[in-house]
């Protein structure tokens, strides 16, 4: 069972994260169909969000004739947070899109997931890889582990949540109970929700949906309230007036965001799989908790243990959503898992984990 400050710590984060990251979906979508009004802001933004692409992920020749035959595309995205100069992928969700059946689906890996390094019998978290191989060894493992080939990527920082929120001009909920809540400061009891229809800013966003405790429906209810705030983030990033008030909505992704994306292949994929981002199914990978003993580190850590049989489901439904017959294996990538010696401080990937 995990300690209350390990659940605390990812109550906090892990499902507010996924807001993030389904929203960034959208504002693909969004930023694409706005060009027409606001052309130089969104090449600029999209300059800024491409330039430290590593050399090996900018060749995307291939996702580009998959986009212009309308064929079936995947993103990786990485919600990243930052601690004492480490940077963890602390959500790791893949979206693959189908133009032609017109869905998505949205597949998160629980950033606990236990895993063994490549070339190596080195066992971490699958949030470590990012801290040890980039996203470049991370585009290979989640390749490896999903069976499907992964078209593009995009990182955004958690900061970028409660800017991104009040660039919208904030958001209406409807809210079936009134509590109060820590802010993102910690600040116990900042943020106070009432009962009813009300306004919401960034910070009152972030608390709405990461409430768990005084919840009596407890993880069903924080999800009820967490799938409100993604269907009014969509709502607004999808609306007119968000496309004519662009600007704070660039400046709020700006230095949030990173991808290999170019402005060409957004804009086509705005124009032409925007019906797919209108229907969008969010999928679990179903597994246990466990405390597993990881000689690395010389203690037992809380792990998430997905149950077999379900992976090998859902890597069968997302080849099938992405109409691919074979498994795609990348596990015998060297160039990419070179080392894990000296690439990162081993002290920091896992960082508050080992409580």
């Amino acid at each position: 069972m995990r300690s209350d400050k390990h659940i605390k710590k990812n109550n906090r984060t892990k499902l507010i994260k996924r807001i993030i990251l389904t929203a960034t979906i959208i504002l693909a979508f969004v930023i694409g169909s706005a060009a027409g009004y606001y052309g130089y802001q969104v090449v600029q933004l999209l300059a800024d969000v491409s330039e430290e692409t590593p050399e090996e992920l900018q060749d995307t020749s291939e996702s580009d004739e998959s986009i212009r035959a309308m064929h079936p595309i995947s993103i990786l995205i990485l919600g990243l947070d930052e601690e004492d100069g480490a940077r963890r992928s602390d959500s790791i969700m893949v979206a693959t899109i189908n133009p032609i059946e017109e869905s998505t689906k949205l597949v998160s890996i629980p950033r606990d997931t236990l895993i063994t390094l490549p070339n190596s019998e080195r066992q971490e978290k699958f949030n470590a890889l990012y801290a040890i191989y980039g996203i470049s060894g991370v585009i290979d493992y989640v390749q490896d582990y999903l069976t499907i080939p992964i078209s593009f990527y995009a990182t955004l920082n958690f900061e970028g949540l409660v800017d991104l929120v009040d660039a919208v001009g904030g958001i209406t909920i409807d809210s079936p109970l009134s509590f109060t809540v820590q802010d993102s400061e910690e600040n116990t009891g900042a943020i106070e929700i009432e009962e009813g229809l009300q306004e919401l800013n960034g910070e009152q966003a972030l608390g709405y949906a990461r409430m768990r405790k005084q919840d009596p429906r407890g993880d069903f209810g924080r999800q009820e309230r967490q799938r409100q705030v993604i269907e009014t983030m969509i709502e607004d990033l999808m609306s007119f007036g968000s496309i004519t008030n662009l600007t704070p909505i660039l400046n709020a992704v700006r230095p949030n965001l990173q991808t290999n994306m170019s402005g060409q292949q957004i804009m086509a994929v705005a124009s032409s799989y925007r019906a797919a981002a209108e229907t969008i199914e969010s999928i679990e990978i179903l597994g246990t908790d466990d405390y597993v003993y990881i000689p690395e580190y010389g203690q037992e850590l809380y792990v998430y243990l997905p149950y077999e049989q379900n992976l090998l489901n859902l890597q069968e439904e997302l080849r099938d959503h992405m109409n691919i017959d074979e498994p795609v294996r990348q596990g015998e990538n060297e160039s990419l898992y070179e080392t894990i010696e000296g690439e990162s401080d081993e002290s920091d990937i896992s960082g508050e984990d080992f409580d």
